[in-house]
């Protein structure tokens, strides 16, 4: 089978880390991928040599088109006019061209079979597509529908199109905003992230972190959602009142990163909590963690969560809304706790003095590629 996987880019993610794990799923499994991108800002990530890689700058195209800028200029205009529609005019032109851009790479390689597509900025992109062999993945958890607008941009995403939730949460919202907003999937179904274990284990022994004693860890993003403000009240809680003598290492960027700097230094733990930023590769110093601190709000699935369990690290985590629960089962829903920092930090010392025995490859097993492609060609074989 030939398969193109399309995701808007290629920064450090878990949308886009998403994307390269289901392309080279399927490359795993013998079938042909493709992994296709929009944008080359900040593209850090890329999938090894069994996934042919293409970049599709469908905005550079436009803008170097007489037609096509004066088009931009005609979406931002209307845009002023509607509000949150520009999306919507944009991608009535970059759907044309997207078609002109994989007929060309099927030209050379072949009509695909399957095409996936990877998160809600991808969708706004090729939104005028309805195709039987396209299949959206929804991730988030964050659908908003009511208002009549709101209503008309999520028909044009999601009526009559084969929809891929990632989690049973996400599929819930799916139907949820369905009702309210009066669109109907041609066909909804769950298939979970891919987590390519073998690859991810082999990347956590890279290098050996360069810390000295024990530590605990978060890694993602540092967003609103994310929640860390939480995990760094709780972490000073634990050693402030509960005997806690570890370091708390903070992996990742986002809107918030300059927040919790400052929250970190207010709280006197500048000595305690090491802010690294990104990292292309953050596994060797997740495998090496005593616990994952886990603090989102709402979460499409948690991939972080997947991660963290193919390290062997255990998760320490709030009840997160969401997909979260479809990975947090079992033994794992004990280690669950409501968004209180004296709950999260109790359950944090539970974990680290008790060091519970968790069979990993258990809560991994749906996860796995040969499982995950295996659903994809059962949903397109009817």
């Amino acid at each position: 089978m030939r398969v193109a996987v399309v995701v808007r880019s290629l920064k450090i993610g878990g949308m886009e880390r998403s994307a390269i794990n289901i392309a080279q799923s399927f490359a795993k499994e013998g079938h042909e991928s493709h992994l296709i991108y929009f944008r080359s800002k900040n593209a850090r990530l890329k999938p090894d040599e069994s996934v042919y890689l293409h970049h599709f700058d469908i905005e550079r195209f436009m803008r170097f088109s007489i037609v096509g800028l004066v088009w931009m200029i005609f979406a931002k205009f209307l845009n002023m006019i509607i509000r949150h529609s520009y999306f919507f005019w944009y991608g009535i032109f970059s759907s044309l061209i997207f078609k002109y851009k994989i007929a060309k790479l099927e030209k050379q390689y072949g009509r695909f079979d399957l095409i996936i597509l990877r998160g809600q900025g991808t969708f706004e992109t090729l939104w005028m597509i309805k195709d039987e062999r396209y299949r959206q993945v929804s991730v988030s958890m964050f659908i908003f529908s009511g208002t009549p607008r709101k209503n008309f941009f999520l028909r044009r995403l999601f009526d009559k199109k084969h929809i891929v939730c990632i989690s049973s949460g996400v599929k819930e919202k799916i139907e949820e905003a369905s009702i309210i907003a009066g669109f109907k999937p041609k066909s909804i179904s769950i298939i979970h992230n891919p987590m390519d274990v073998e690859s991810l284990c082999k990347k956590a022994l890279e290098y050996t972190p360069d810390i000295d004693g024990d530590y605990i860890v978060y890694f993602g993003r540092i967003t609103p959602n994310k929640n860390l403000s939480l995990g760094v009240e709780a972490f000073e809680y634990a050693t402030r009142y509960l005997g806690l003598n570890m370091k708390f290492v903070i992996i990742g960027n986002g809107s918030k990163f300059e927040d919790i700097k400052n929250q970190v230094t207010k709280l006197g733990l500048d000595d305690s909590v090491i802010m690294l930023g990104a990292l292309a590769n953050p596994y060797p110093w997740v495998k090496e963690a005593k616990a994952f601190l886990f603090t989102s709000k709402a979460e499409g699935l948690g991939n972080v969560l997947l991660e963290s369990l193919a390290c062997h690290t255990p998760i320490v985590s709030v009840k997160t809304e969401g997909g979260a629960r479809d990975i947090m089962r079992d033994e794992l829903e004990s280690f669950r706790v409501d968004f209180d920092k004296k709950k999260l930090a109790h359950k944090l010392m539970e974990v680290l003095e008790n060091e519970p025995h968790i069979d990993y490859d258990k809560y991994l097993q749906k996860f796995l590629p040969p499982y995950v492609v295996g659903q994809y060609m059962r949903e397109i074989n009817g």
